[in-house]
């Protein structure tokens, strides 16, 4: 989890935190595919010669409606981590946040990197058994890639969290 050693998180906590938002990851998913439906659909009444205000007005109206939804979903989140958290890991969270955050950033990264090798890296050990790997490759296309490209990187481990645990799974 990010930077779970300078705060001091348990392992309890960070079980805690990765449950937390692998349960929030459906809805998520679920909320940003309605918001690019309903903005494509915005975008498509306003694009039209004669433009129906009404219409426009009801369908921004929806827009709005699933940002609102996805930010209370992911504020209710990070609320629900903050409240796991000590007093005392709250203060090294500032402290180590103080700094813009680019460490925290820069761990997220190398932790990612890591995960991203080791899933590749057990994806071939399947192949290389005979295993089909089609799953992990499309996991990691459909799944993992649009967590990454949309800054949502804390989504992105807990589903590289999955993939390498199914890998260890099926290595047994």
């Amino acid at each position: 989890m990010m930077s779970h050693a300078r705060i001091g998180l348990s392992q309890e906590q960070q079980e805690d935190i990765r449950t937390r938002v692998q349960k929030t990851q459906s809805r998520s998913d679920e909320l940003r595919q309605r918001l690019e439906s309903e903005t494509a659909a915005l975008s498509s009444l306003a694009r039209k010669d004669k433009v129906d205000e009404a219409a426009v007005a009801a369908q921004l109206d929806r827009v709005l409606a699933v940002e609102h939804d996805l930010k209370h979903l992911q504020i209710g989140l990070l609320a629900g981590i903050k409240n796991l958290l000590t007093p005392e890991q709250q203060a090294k969270l500032r402290q180590v946040a103080s700094d813009g955050g680019s460490q925290v950033e820069e761990d997220m990264r190398r932790r990612l990197t890591e995960k991203v090798e080791r899933v590749k890296a057990g994806a071939r050990t399947w192949e290389a058994s005979g295993r089909d790997t089609s799953a992990i490759a499309r996991a990691m296309q459909e799944r993992v890639k649009p967590l990454l490209d949309s800054g949502q990187p804390l989504e992105a481990e807990a589903e590289l969290d999955r993939l390498l645990e199914q890998l260890d799974q099926g290595a047994k």
